[in-house]
């Protein structure tokens, strides 16, 4: 009777503990679905910041692209030629000799006014053999080709622009 009542004694003692380990089996279950659901969420996180730094390293890259094209542009503006060219367009004409006042204010030096160089020598248009002097090609009168420059148009020697008077000199035309 041993063994009957060891049976008996097992059973209850069994589905006790099943009772008892059920609740743990859950929580344990609960917690794994719990993690695993939150790596699902931080991972589905990472991946949607990694398409917007992705995003943001080409739009990066564009504003580099264009960075360089226009410092390329300033650096080709800043050329020594093309200051010069520029500066001739706007009627500037290279500096003359400098003058520097040392710290004590005495003047070192004697300064000259900027004189515009010479004018390039225009093309003359010289008569062919073909045709007479004083006639275009279809028999049309062609006034001479002298030196002189059209009417209202200055000489080529000479400024178009009014020149404005170097500081200290008197303008002749006010006596200021």
């Amino acid at each position: 009777m041993i063994g009957a009542q060891a049976g008996r004694r097992g059973s209850p003692r069994g589905r006790g503990a099943t009772a008892a380990r059920t609740p743990f089996v859950v929580l344990v279950v609960t917690l794994l679905a719990g993690g695993l659901i939150s790596l699902l969420l931080l991972n589905s996180a990472v991946n949607q910041d990694s398409f917007e730094l992705n995003k943001l390293q080409k739009e990066t890259n564009g504003y580099t692209d264009e960075q360089q094209q226009l410092q390329q542009e300033v650096d080709g503006l800043s050329a020594p030629g093309a200051l010069e060219q520029r500066a001739q367009q706007l009627g500037m004409v290279p500096g003359g000799a400098p003058a520097f006042l040392t710290p004590t204010g005495k003047v070192q030096g004697s300064p000259t006014p900027a004189t515009a160089p010479p004018a390039p020598p225009s093309p003359t248009a010289t008569p062919t053999s073909a045709q007479p002097t004083g006639q275009g090609p279809s028999g049309t009168p062609v006034p001479p080709a002298s030196g002189a420059p059209a009417s209202g148009a200055p000489a080529s020697g000479t400024p178009a622009v009014p020149t404005a008077p170097v500081s200290g000199t008197p303008d002749t035309t006010t006596g200021r």
